[in-house]
C-alpha cells in the first residue's frame, strides 16, 4: 500500500480502461480484478513512463487472463493489441510478448492475487443470508440471496476504483462488503454468528472498512445509502458501477 504513488491521480482512469477492455474480451470479473491488482503492484513500485502505461496495463491483463481464465477464453495477443489500438502505436506479438515479460519479472513471477471478489464468492458459496433473517421488517423472499450476490459484487466493483481500499486485508474488506450489502438491503440483523465463524471478523473489527465503503457508496451515490433500498434498485446500481 503506497498512498504517495505518482500514478495515483490517474489510476481510476486506467481502472476503468481496463475494466472496458476486459468486459469487451469477455473475461471474468475476478480477471479483471486481478489484472488491476497487478497493474498496481507495479506502477506503485517504480515510476512508469506514461508512454508505456497502456502497454504495461494490458499486458497485465493479458497475464491475469492466462492465469484465471480456461485457455479457450485468453484473448489472442492480435486481438488485443487491435481492441487496444496498441497495434497503432508500433506495437507487434512480439514486443507485446516483452511487455509481458516486464509484467511477469515485475511481479517477482509471484502470479497469486486474491481480490475481495474472490473471498466474497467464498463466502457467498457458504450462505450469508438464515431462515430466520428478516428484510425491511418482513420475512425473506426467494430472491433475497441473489440480490446480496448482486450488492457484493457491486461493492466489490466500486471499491475497486479508489485505491484507499488496499490498505485493508482482502478477508477483511470482503467481510465488511458483505456486510456493507445486507445493510444495502435492511437485512437484520446486520451481522450473525454464522458470519462471525464464517468471515473470521466480529462487527466491531469491521468498523472502518465498513465505514469507508459506506461513505465511499454515499459519496458516489449520494442519497442511496440514505433511503429504504429496493431489490429492483440493485441491477440498476450494478450497471452504473
Amino acid at each position: 500500500f503506497a498512498p504517495g504513488a505518482s500514478f495515483l491521480p490517474y489510476r481510476r482512469y486506467l481502472v476503468d480502461w481496463m475494466s472496458d477492455v476486459g468486459e469487451q474480451c469477455r473475461l471474468h470479473n475476478t480477471t479483471v480484478h486481478v489484472s488491476i491488482l497487478f497493474m498496481d503492484k507495479i506502477f506503485r513500485s517504480r515510476d512508469i513512463p506514461r508512454s508505456q502505461w497502456k502497454l504495461l496495463a494490458t499486458a497485465c491483463i493479458s497475464v491475469a487472463a492466462k492465469y484465471e481464465e480456461a485457455e479457450e477464453h485468453c484473448p489472442p495477443i492480435p486481438d488485443l493489441l487491435q481492441l487496444t489500438k496498441l497495434s497503432n502505436a508500433g506495437i507487434n506479438s512480439l514486443s507485446f510478448r516483452e511487455g509481458e515479460l516486464e509484467v511477469l519479472r515485475s511481479l517477482g513471477w509471484k502470479l497469486r492475487a486474491v481480490p475481495p471478489l474472490h473471498v466474497i464468492g467464498y463466502f457467498l458459496s457458504k450462505g450469508t443470508t438464515f431462515m430466520d433473517d428478516t428484510w425491511q421488517g418482513r420475512a425473506l423472499i426467494e430472491k433475497i440471496p441473489k440480490y446480496v450476490k448482486k450488492y457484493a459484487e457491486f461493492f466489490c466493483n466500486l471499491t475497486l476504483q479508489e485505491y484507499g481500499f488496499q490498505q485493508y486485508l482482502p478477508t477483511q474488506l470482503a467481510a465488511a462488503i458483505l456486510l456493507a450489502s445486507r445493510v444495502a438491503l435492511q437485512l437484520e440483523p446486520r451481522w450473525r454468528p454464522e458470519l462471525v465463524r464464517l468471515t473470521g471478523f466480529q462487527e466491531s473489527e469491521l468498523t472502518c472498512a465498513f465505514q469507508h465503503v459506506w461513505s465511499y457508496y454515499e459519496e458516489q451515490f449520494p442519497g442511496h445509502g440514505a433511503r429504504s433500498i429496493s431489490p429492483r434498485s440493485v441491477a440498476h446500481n450494478q450497471n452504473l458501477c
